[in-house]
């Protein structure tokens, strides 16, 4: 499945490259045919709706979502407008009013965020707290708290889920960190290769910040820095993402099992909710073809075999990025005490079963 998502998501980068540098060269090329007001007005109509096509027919194979296609489409636009030549924006006003409705949209919706938060503050800080005591971890705590205050805009607090997780573990002190109770945690970060991706990984973005921006800057210096304040932020989710890592393992409650992977998703389990715990995992090319499974494993330069599978009586929602939602049945867990891992969970889940 993991393949499937990527290859998706690379065909859609792949076919909205390719149609922006043949935009890119055509208007450089042929920019007096922009002077037509139908061909500017053809192009600001076209290109979006591009985009968005392209979007359906790859990633929204996937997950389908109008929003995420109206995004999509909303960005074409903005493109349009920034390659677009300068004096034509000025000669041709209604692409000022478009971007005026969209921006006055964001404005309104920004301020509503901003006057729903200021008014449940308290109540907000209160339940956070409370939460906070039966779910542990930031994802899971920030999620249920707003779902419990918030009723209107809690769709648009829970995509802005990932930002403040980024905040939180960016500035988040580990001695302040204690857990209420003694139960029992497992990492699954100590024994895996992924420090050497990690660092990797940040050495690369260092690199190319520097370089991307010096070879934009040719171009255009609001372009470049654009791009760099995307990379800078990129760069800051990553080492937000690994401190949550390691600041996050998977919890065995008396009731259920919590587990947050970094940043990018979380998911609470029931051990009624279990059907079997086993050793004998799922092949792996069956594994990639699943589309109802959730991985709790962390990249590495070879790939790692799964420990551990957990298959359940009933699907549960993992919550991903900007609060996205996808039901598993199946959870392969590979974590760096296996053994400990499956004694305790045998343990809890035979006991909650004999106490039904």
């Amino acid at each position: 499945m993991n393949r499937i998502r990527n290859s998706r998501y690379m065909q859609f980068i792949a076919a909205s490259l390719f149609a922006l540098s043949a935009l890119y060269l055509a208007v450089r090329k042929h920019g007096h045919a922009l002077e037509h007001t139908s061909v500017l007005l053809s192009l600001t109509i076209v290109f979006p709706l591009y985009l968005a096509v392209v979007y359906r027919m790859t990633i929204g194979r996937i997950k389908r979502s109008w929003k995420a296609c109206v995004s999509v489409a909303a960005f074409g636009l903005i493109i349009v407008y920034v390659i677009i030549p300068p004096p034509l924006r000025e000669q041709y006003h209604f692409i000022k009013y478009v971007f005026f409705v969209i921006e006055s949209l964001f404005i309104v919706i920004e301020l509503w965020i901003a006057w729903s938060i200021i008014r449940n503050l308290r109540a907000f800080i209160r339940t956070f707290r409370v939460e906070k005591t039966k779910h542990f971890y930031f994802l899971s705590t920030y999620t249920h708290a707003i779902e419990a205050v918030f009723r209107r805009p809690v769709f648009l607090l829970r995509i802005m889920i990932t930002e403040i997780a980024v905040l939180y573990y960016l500035t988040y002190r580990k001695k302040r960190r204690h857990l209420p109770l003694p139960y029992p945690t497992y990492s699954y970060h100590k024994k895996t290769e992924y420090f050497g991706v990690f660092l990797m990984l940040v050495h690369a973005m260092l690199i190319e910040i520097v370089g991307v921006h010096w070879l934009v800057m040719q171009w255009s210096e609001v372009a470049a820095w654009t791009v760099t304040f995307f990379d800078v932020y990129f760069l800051l989710v990553l080492i937000a993402d690994y401190r949550a890592i390691t600041l996050s393992p998977i919890i065995l409650a008396p009731d259920r099992i919590h587990i947050q992977l970094g940043i990018r998703s979380f998911v609470e389990l029931e051990y009624a909710n279990i059907e079997e715990i086993t050793w004998d995992v799922t092949q792996k090319p069956k594994r990639k073809k699943e589309a109802d499974a959730y991985s709790v494993a962390l990249l590495g330069f070879f790939d790692e075999e799964t420990k551990l599978e957990i298959r359940l009586r009933q699907p549960v929602e993992v919550i991903g990025l900007f609060g996205r939602k996808k039901t598993v049945r199946k959870l392969y867990v590979t974590v760096d005490d296996a053994h400990g891992f499956y004694e305790t969970v045998s343990e809890n889940w035979k006991r909650v079963l004999q106490g039904k």
